[in-house]
């Protein structure tokens, strides 16, 4: 009778721990539970390329600016994503050599995509430098975004623009990103 009842409070025991223990385990898991907030993990690689790198021009004449469409010289190309992700890119032409006639508010630059325009000139360009031609450009996963770039030099009556003849420039087209993980644009 000894060994029964010796059972028999082992068997109350493990039944108090075992209800004990569960209790806990439900009501400390609903405790645990409303404190954690959801979270979203988001992993890929970054790959942009561009299809025409490189920018040349040499002893181009000066036209006017209304004409730069049809005579200023074009370099047509594409920023292409074969990412996961979406990026914030900025492009910029490498200079890696410009004729110091060529290093004048007269010598522009158009960058033209289906939506926006981006001008600017070669005042502060110098060779061995990258001169920004468009910042926080958004791009999407899995896209091409389409652009001409066209170069220039601006025909002015009344300034001497000899030193800008018979001159060149030598550049190449440069993409640089960063993840934009889930947004929908590069502004803050």
């Amino acid at each position: 009778m000894k060994i029964k009842s010796r059972y028999l409070v082992i068997l109350v025991l493990f039944l108090i721990v075992a209800s004990i223990g569960v209790s806990f385990s439900y009501f400390g898991a609903n405790i645990i539970r409303n404190g954690v907030k959801d979270t979203k993990v988001s992993t890929g690689a970054l790959e942009l390329t561009i299809d025409e790198k490189d920018v040349s021009t040499y002893d181009i004449a000066p036209i006017y600016d209304e004409d730069y469409e049809m005579i200023a010289y074009k370099k047509d190309f594409e920023i292409i994503s074969s990412s996961t992700l979406n990026a914030c890119a900025n492009l910029y032409l490498d200079i890696k050599e410009i004729s110091d006639g060529l290093k004048s508010e007269y010598f522009k630059y158009k960058l033209v995509s289906d939506d926006e325009i981006k001008e600017g000139n070669f005042l502060h360009a110098a060779s061995g430098q990258e001169l920004l031609l468009l910042d926080n450009m958004f791009i999407e996963s899995n896209s091409v975004k389409n652009y001409s770039l066209y170069i220039w030099i601006s025909y002015q009556e009344d300034v001497d623009q000899m030193n800008m003849l018979g001159t060149s420039i030598n550049a190449s087209l440069v993409v640089k990103g960063v993840d934009a993980r889930e947004k929908t644009s590069c502004t803050r």
